[in-house]
């Protein structure tokens, strides 16, 4: 049940990261089109841009802690016993998930405190924005602790994390 939930939301993601990145290129494209060949940049594809961009960035974290293709170091863990790289791995995996847990925590709070402010050029609601640290963080908590329990289910092999 659980691994099924992590499937679809995976894919959901991955769909969304990839919409992004294609429109991000179509706002920076507009941009640069009517900023030099029309001669009059337009104020509002930039502000719309950083919002995409923030959002392609943060799911993309979640993408890779689902995958466990996050930047690791595994020079350590590859030294130790089998048994010692898993407490290791699982270290690792809880302070992912304190961290995602603190930046949801403090992003509810962040974009409940300027939920009603707008960006200057494109009038686009700043919660657009600020839900993109609770919603991954909140992601990332969850992968972080479904690989937790996969590295529990996992027999230990040799030195290695994960």
């Amino acid at each position: 049940m659980i691994e099924a939930i992590e499937k679809v939301l995976a894919r959901i993601v991955a769909a969304a990261v990839a919409l992004q990145g294609l429109v991000l290129t179509l706002l920076i494209g507009t941009e640069v089109f009517f900023r030099y060949i029309v001669g009059r940049a337009l104020s509002w594809p930039e502000e719309v841009a950083g919002i995409f961009f923030t959002w392609f960035t943060l799911l993309g974290v979640v993408l890779l802690t689902q995958s466990g293709e996050h930047i690791e170091f595994n020079f350590l863990a590859q030294k130790l016993s089998p048994r010692a790289s898993r407490v290791l791995s699982v270290f690792i995996q809880v302070m992912i998930g304190l961290y995602a847990l603190f930046i949801s925590l403090s992003g509810y709070t962040y974009a409940t405190m300027f939920r009603f402010e707008n960006t200057p050029a494109a009038g686009i609601s700043s919660l657009w924005l600020n839900l993109s640290l609770p919603i991954s963080g909140l992601l990332i908590f969850f992968y972080s602790q479904l690989n937790i329990l996969k590295i529990l289910k996992t027999p230990a092999k040799g030195g290695g994390s994960q």
